[in-house]
């Protein structure tokens, strides 16, 4: 199998270009950075830089000695616009903030699992068609870095909502996520306990085809 142009790491920080749109100066990529959790040292991530800007997926920029900017290299992403479309339809969702917080909690933790169980089919989508053929496998890393921000958006909303309420909230999602387990826990089982039964027949209770002509 073909090694990935882009590790993990490099995939996060390239989705932070993607999003933003904007030329960041390096001390505040890496404030951003460390701010939506992916922690790594300066020379870290300029080492992930120059990997990205090895395969011109970003354009640097110097401005005398000290101050050094980056921006996505939007002439190599032109394959992309499709994806690029549905990032601004994902944009017009997060104007929906306050309408989602209004939501009652119950109803903020079914839309999100809704959104996440989404989000995995799509991502197995593009992992299968990896399979079918690999040449894409860079592009459909974009497709899946446009959106997954998305969810994780949606799943800091419903974390505001209990930190807002403390206790009260919190205890009411955590409820309902472990109702949604066990919901999801029983269905799987009870359907593989049914095709065992299926496939389980006594061979003293099971009449040949001839026998079964006959009856």
């Amino acid at each position: 199998m073909d090694k990935p142009l882009l590790d993990e790491q490099c995939k996060k920080i390239f989705s932070v270009f993607l999003v933003s749109q904007k030329t960041l100066r390096f001390n505040v990529l890496h404030r951003t950075l460390n701010e939506i959790g992916l922690k790594m040292t300066k020379p870290t991530l300029i080492s992930h830089l120059n990997h990205l800007h090895k395969n011109k997926l970003i354009v640097r920029k110097k401005e005398g000695k000290q101050n050094v900017s980056y921006t996505a290299n939007w002439a190599k992403l032109e394959a992309f616009k499709q994806s690029m479309e549905t990032k601004r339809f994902i944009e017009r969702q997060l104007e929906d903030e306050k309408r989602f917080k209004s939501f009652p909690i119950n109803e903020q933790v079914i839309y999100v699992t809704n959104l996440f169980s989404l989000r995995n089919l799509y991502k197995l989508k593009l992992e299968v068609q990896d399979v079918i053929d690999p040449s894409k496998n860079f592009e459909h890393s974009i497709q899946f870095l446009l959106t997954d921000r998305f969810f994780e958006i949606f799943k800091r909303w419903l974390l505001e909502s209990c930190y807002m309420s403390k206790t009260e909230k919190a205890s009411e999602a955590l409820s309902m996520i472990d109702h949604n387990i066990t919901l999801f826990t029983d269905d799987l089982f009870d359907r593989v306990s049914q095709k065992q039964d299926r496939s389980t027949v006594s061979p003293s209770s099971t009449n040949s085809p001839q026998e079964e002509m006959r009856k």
